[in-house]
C-alpha cells in the first residue's frame, strides 16, 4: 500500500510540474487573482471569490452537461480555476480530487479516467487540459446565457 501511494504521489508531482508548465502558456493569470487567494488546510481548499449571476449560471449549465473537473488541492492552476468560479458557482461544479491526501478523494476516478494533469475538464466524454477561461468552457458547452464574467 506504502509503495502505491508513493508512486501515485510521484506521479502527482511530476503531473503538476507539466500542468504547470502547460497552463501557464495556455491561459494567463486572471487579473485580481493570486495564488494567495485560496486557502488550503489539510487538502481542504476554502474559495474566497464570490459569484456573479453570469459564474453561478455557467457552473448550473455544465453541471446540467456532466462535466466534470479533476483536480489535486495542491494544484496552484485548479485553485486559480475554483477562483474564477467563486465559492457559489464552484460548489455547483462537479469536482473530482485527484490527491489521496485531498478531502473527500478519489484518485480511483481520476486513475479510470486518465487523468494524467491537473486540471483536466471532461466534458461530452471528451478531455481539456489545463486551466479554461470561462469563456472557453461555454463555448466547449455552447452556453447560450450571460457571459458578463466578473474576470478572464
Amino acid at each position: 500500500m506504502k509503495s502505491t501511494t508513493i508512486i501515485w504521489s510521484l506521479a502527482a508531482a511530476v503531473s503538476a510540474i507539466g500542468t504547470f508548465a502547460y497552463a501557464q502558456q495556455q491561459v494567463p493569470m486572471p487579473s485580481g487573482l493570486t495564488s494567495n487567494a485560496v486557502v488550503s488546510q489539510a487538502g481542504n481548499t476554502q474559495i474566497s471569490t464570490t459569484s456573479g449571476a453570469a459564474e453561478t449560471a455557467l457552473a448550473q449549465h455544465l453541471r446540467q452537461r456532466g462535466a466534470k473537473m479533476y483536480g489535486a488541492y495542491w494544484c496552484p492552476y485548479c485553485t486559480r480555476q475554483k477562483e474564477l468560479f467563486g465559492r457559489q458557482a464552484f460548489s455547483q461544479i462537479s469536482y473530482i480530487e485527484c490527491d489521496p491526501r485531498g478531502q473527500n478523494a478519489r484518485p480511483d476516478l481520476c486513475r479510470q479516467a486518465g487523468v494524467n494533469g491537473f486540471p483536466t475538464w471532461e466534458i461530452n466524454g471528451r478531455q481539456y487540459r489545463g486551466m479554461q477561461t470561462l469563456t472557453q468552457l461555454a463555448d466547449i458547452t455552447g452556453y447560450k446565457g450571460s457571459r458578463n464574467f466578473r474576470t478572464q
